[in-house]
């Protein structure tokens, strides 16, 4: 075909191209109309790497929020549920209510306890991944070991192990979600002798053995953060004695919120729900809303605690005091011994009911003067003081989990790993709304760093970003883009913004926390510079204008050609309801959002 005043006639010396024909010289004109129907949602697909609480509420939504999308997910556990099937030392369990800790959209009304042991907190992930049909495109046992963006394809090319077989193999997609976490690298401590010298039984509780039998024994339990905290109550009663070390010392709270069930060691889970209460809340949805609001509201009181010399954070410090001094049976010279002189919330408090009470016991020797070294039967601690155990175990927390765990090469061999480290460009995990980071296209993370908010739960922050991601996924898939980014100017102000927003906040107190990238007023690593809320209604409409895009194939001529012939597939699918899908029943019209649903 030929073109005469902007109109197609036939021609004997021609191309075909979407059904119309063109001859050479054609090809150079600034414009030609492709002639399929506008289709918002082309084919594409997702790899997602974790299955924890972030791999599954993607692996959930993003079926839902980006049609035609093809996912897979890789997990290098057996199992799925992230830290809770990681960590399965005696007395885990969860410190914020059970009924706040799950997925907005699979509320489970049978959990067994207000604060849910560990193991049932991954049976319900579990149980989640099977009831949205996730398994099937599910891969356990599998490691990536690299990801690369290959520019000329415009897709991602992940390197894959089956550690089962041995297998490596290289998938491909348009997108990549990081959903790693923060909890999976156990971190050990480095103590001299401990590998070399040691003959006793020595384990991490991310590495939990099962078959050691803590009966009788002399135990070392080095750590006193949660785990350290969760472990020491539980096995008290089966072992011999625990020597306790303690690096730095931890605010212990009654609860996070003064709303909340407070735990004791006789009832850690604070409350156990009897079968009728699980019914009625399984039978009346209204009811079990409500309480689950109850709860939720708790959660966002604690925005102005975390401001440093407010009157609420100083009542916080307060209570605090009080409930250790009541706790450590009124022994001022205990609480002098384990008072933090940091403000609460420079570092996440833990409430560990049975914690405080068990240190002034006799079977328990709390030492805060440091390790030295490990001999062949124990260890020595920096006061010159020997002592023997029959086991060590390591409840010393993880590893900085912000950085990618395999290389992560995006535009430009940009390695991110590397840009973020310490010593890199960057210095530390500069991302986008803790969700992108420039010259990384269509490279997504769930729970990145500043993607927690003060107000809200991991589950609601995980639904946050991956709504946000779906967004930047449906804006490829129906514009005829190939990739987005954020670009770097955006994304320093923000960072810019993180660090004048967390100036005055506790955070950069005096303490030493995974919260930030070391003691005092070092860079935020967590916290997004806001509440719960704020973070919500920012990300719910992503500002396009802080984005680089990169157009699909070089021989398009024109930013519009994804529209197509003029007409719709919905059209030519011709489905009644689909057409007038802008009608709704009289009544039950929302002035609010009519004609803004993405999908009507």
């Amino acid at each position: 075909m030929t073109r005469h005043g902007g109109l197609l006639t036939p021609s004997t010396e021609a191309e075909s191209v979407n059904d119309f024909e063109i001859d050479d010289a054609e090809q150079s004109s600034p414009f030609y109309m492709t002639q399929a129907p506008y289709d918002p949602h082309r084919a594409v697909k997702v790899i997602i790497v974790g299955a924890g609480i972030g791999g599954i509420a993607a692996s959930c939504l993003l079926p839902a929020k980006v049609p035609n999308l093809e996912y897979v997910v890789f997990e290098r556990n057996d199992t799925v549920g992230g830290t809770w099937a990681l960590n399965t030392y005696p007395g885990v369990r969860c410190d914020v209510p059970s009924h706040v800790y799950q997925l907005t959209f699979a509320p489970n009304p049978r959990w067994s306890e207000y604060y849910a042991p560990g193991h049932e907190i991954r049976e319900y992930y579990e149980k989640v991944v099977k009831d949205f049909g996730v398994g099937e495109h599910l891969r356990l046992r599998h490691e990536v070991l690299r990801a690369e963006w290959n520019e000329a394809l415009s897709h991602w090319e992940v390197t894959v192990q089956d550690l089962v077989t041995g297998d490596v193999f290289v998938e491909t997609a348009e997108f990549f979600i990081s959903a790693q976490g923060r909890l999976n690298v156990p971190k050990k401590p480095y103590i001299p002798g401990l590998e070399t010298e040691f003959e006793g039984h020595v384990c991490h509780t991310a590495e939990w053995d099962d078959s050691y039998n803590f009966s009788g024994k002399k135990i070392a339990i080095v750590g006193n953060g949660a785990s350290g905290q969760q472990l020491l109550v539980n096995i008290l009663p089966q072992v011999d004695h625990i020597d306790h070390y303690a690096r730095s010392k931890q605010w212990i709270l009654p609860t996070f919120s003064s709303g909340f069930l407070e735990a004791k060691a006789d009832l850690p889970g604070a409350y156990v729900f009897t079968e009728r209460e699980k019914e009625r809340f399984a039978s009346d949805p209204p009811a079990y809303l409500d309480f689950r609001r109850d709860l939720e509201r708790s959660l966002h009181d604690a925005y102005h605690g975390s401001i440093a010399g407010t009157a609420e954070n100083e009542a916080a410090r307060q209570r605090c005091v009080d409930a250790m001094l009541k706790r450590l049976g009124g022994d001022d010279q205990w609480l002098k011994r384990l008072l933090p002189d940091y403000a609460v919330g420079c570092k996440r408090p833990t409430p560990s009911p049975g914690y405080l009470e068990a240190l002034r016991g006799s079977q328990v020797t709390y030492i805060d003067s440091g390790i030295s070294h490990a001999t062949r039967t124990g260890l020595v601690a920096v006061d010159g003081k020997e002592r023997s155990v029959d086991a060590i175990i390591l409840a010393t927390g993880f590893e900085n989990g912000f950085l990618p765990l395999f290389p992560t090469i995006g535009k430009g061999g940009l390695d991110l790993a590397k840009h973020w480290s310490e010593d890199g460009p960057a210095g530390y995990p500069e991302t986008y709304f803790g969700i992108m980071a420039p010259d990384m296209p269509n490279h997504f993370a769930v729970l990145q760093a500043q993607s927690y908010a003060a107000g809200g739960t991991v589950p609601l922050h995980c639904e946050t970003s991956v709504t946000f991601i779906a967004k930047a996924m449906r804006k490829i898939q129906r514009e005829g883009y190939k990739a987005l980014y954020p670009s770097q100017e955006a994304t320093a102000d923000f960072n810019e913004y993180v660090g004048a927003y967390h100036e005055d906040k506790v955070i950069g107190d005096s303490c030493n926390s995974w919260l930030k990238a070391g003691k005092g007023k070092s860079r935020p690593l967590v916290g997004w510079p806001g509440t719960g809320h704020h973070r919500i209604n920012i990300c719910r409409d992503p500002r396009w204008e802080d984005f680089v895009f990169e157009r699909s194939e070089p021989g398009r001529r024109n930013r519009y050609e994804y529209f197509g012939n003029g007409w719709t597939q919905r059209e030519k699918e011709a489905d009644p309801v689909a057409l007038t899908s802008y009608l709704h029943p009289a009544g039950s019209i929302d002035l609010a959002t009519l004609h803004e649903t993405w999908n009507e």
